[in-house]
C-alpha cells in the first residue's frame, strides 16, 4: 500500500557520475542494515544473511491474498528514451550499495546530499549528539486519525501488530470503510510503515492483517530516529520558540527546505517503473528528509506533518495531481490550520532546482489561490466522512 505520487519531470540521468558496478558478493542490505543481501554483479537477488553471524536466510514468497488497493495516479513516463532509463538504473543500484555499504550505524549520517542540485538555501542538521539526546516518547508514537477506527489502526501499525482487531467497527462500516480508514492511518502518520493487507471476516471477529515494509526492528529505528529529528528540528528551526501558529509554521516550512534536497535518484527509479525498491520506499518517508536529506513529495509532506503535529499546531497531509508546475502527475502537500482557517504548504514546490535563495511562493495559500489551479485533490488522504472538515 505504497503511495508513489510524485511526478517530476527532470532529467536526472545527466546529474548522476557513472561508477563501476560492484563484484558479485555479499552487501549490506538497501533496506535493512542489520542484514546483508547478495549482489550477483547486476542486480540485488532475494538471497539475504544476518550481517553478524552471517547465517543466511530462507527466501519467502507469500501466496496471493486479497490485498487492501491502494490506487493512485501513474507518474509521468520520461520521454529520454530507453537507453537512458537503463543506464540511470544501473547507476543507481551501484550509488546505493557502495552508500549502504558505508552507512552501517544506529543513527544516520547527515549532509551528503545537502547543497546539491536544488537551492543554495542550506539548513545545518542535528548533530549525532542532538539526536541521542531525545527519548522514545514514553506514551507512545503521535496518532492523526480523524476518527476511532483510523486511530485504532495506526496504534495497530505504530507497534506492527499481526493482526488489528477491527469488529467493532466494521460491523458498521464494512470491509470499504476499514479499507478507506486503514488507507488515512498511513498517508497521516509519520510513524507508519505499513505495505498492504488483508480483510479476514470468519463469523465472529474481523481482523485487518497488514502487510509491513520493514521488520519490527528496522521500523523501530525509523520511528526512533524520525522522532528524535524531529525533536531536535523544533528547536533549531526556531518553530519551538515562535510565538504565533504562522511563525511556527514558517520556521517548519523554512526548516524542511533548506534541509532536504528532491530525490531524483529515487524518481529514476519510479519513472522506470521500479516502485517497490528500497530507495523509492525511503522517499516516501519523512526517515528520507530526516535522515538522509533527501525524498520526493511525500516525504517532504510527511516530514512537515511531523513537525506541525509536534509544534502543537493542527495539520493533514493531501494527495492529489497536478497538471503542471515543478512536477506534474501525482502530488502531495500539506493543509495547516492558523487563526481558524486552512491554508496549504508545498515544501517540494519551494525546494525548486535552481532557485536563487529560500522560495516561500507555496507558503501558506489559500486552497483556492490561483497558483493551485492546476491541482486536483482526491479522496485517498482521510476517510470520506471527514473530507469535510479540511476546506
Amino acid at each position: 500500500m505504497t503511495f508513489y505520487p510524485d511526478g517530476r519531470d527532470d532529467d536526472a540521468s545527466s546529474r548522476t557520475p557513472g561508477p563501476r558496478l560492484p563484484a558479485p558478493g555479499w552487501l549490506p542490505d538497501p533496506s535493512e542494515t542489520r542484514l546483508e543481501r547478495y549482489w550477483d554483479g547486476y542486480r540485488w537477488t532475494p538471497r539475504t544473511r544476518d550481517r553478524a553471524t552471517g547465517i543466511e536466510r530462507a527466501v519467502y514468497s507469500p501466496g496471493v491474498a486479497s490485498s487492501l488497493a491502494w490506487t493512485a495516479p501513474e507518474p509521468r513516463r520520461r520521454n529520454t528514451g530507453r537507453t537512458v532509463l537503463i543506464v540511470l538504473a544501473i547507476v543507481i543500484v551501484a550509488l546505493n550499495a557502495y552508500r549502504w555499504a558505508g552507512n552501517l550505524g544506529y543513527l544516520p549520517e547527515w549532509g551528503s546530499f545537502a547543497g546539491g542540485w536544488g537551492s543554495p538555501y542550506v539548513i545545518e542538521p542535528p548533530t549525532q549528539a542532538d539526536l541521542a539526546s531525545v527519548e522514545t516518547p514514553v506514551s507512545g508514537y503521535p496518532t492523526f486519525g480523524t476518527t476511532e477506527l483510523v486511530r485504532r489502526i495506526e496504534e495497530g501499525l505504530l507497534t506492527q501488530e499481526r493482526r488489528i482487531d477491527v469488529t467493532t467497527w466494521a460491523r458498521e462500516v464494512g470491509q470499504d470503510g476499514v479499507f478507506d480508514a486503514y488507507t488515512e492511518a498511513y498517508v497521516q502518520n509519520p510513524y507508519a510503515f505499513g505495505g498492504g493487507g488483508t480483510y479476514l471476516d470468519d463469523g465472529h471477529r474481523v481482523y485487518l492483517e497488514p502487510e509491513y515494509v520493514y521488520s519490527d526492528e528496522e521500523a523501530e529505528h525509523r520511528r526512533t530516529v524520525t522522532y528524535a529529528a524531529v525533536q531536535a528540528g523544533l528547536s533549531l528551526s526556531g518553530a519551538a520558540d515562535a510565538s504565533s501558529e504562522r511563525e511556527k509554521v514558517t520556521a517548519i516550512h523554512d526548516y524542511i527546505v533548506g534541509l532536504a534536497e528532491y530525490d531524483y535518484e529515487a524518481y529514476g527509479l519510479i519513472q522506470a517503473g521500479d516502485v517497490s525498491s528500497a530507495r523509492v520506499e525511503q522517499s516516501q518517508e519523512a526517515y528520507g528528509i530526516f535522515a538522509s536529506r533527501t525524498a520526493v513529495c511525500n516525504g517532504y509532506a510527511q516530514a512537515f506533518l511531523a513537525m506541525a503535529d509536534a509544534a502543537g499546531l493542527e495539520a493533514v497531509q493531501v494527495t492529489g495531481t497536478a497538471s503542471s508546475g515543478m512536477t506534474v502527475g501525482g502530488h502531495a502537500w500539506n493543509r495547516v490550520l492558523v487563526d481558524g482557517q486552512w491554508w496549504v504548504v508545498d515544501t517540494t514546490w519551494d525546494d525548486a532546482e535552481g532557485a536563487s535563495g529560500l522560495v516561500q511562493d507555496y507558503l501558506m495559500l489559500s486552497p483556492d489561490d490561483p497558483a493551485l489551479a492546476s491541482r486536483t485533490v482526491d479522496s485517498d488522504w482521510v476517510v470520506d466522512s471527514e473530507m469535510s472538515r479540511f476546506s
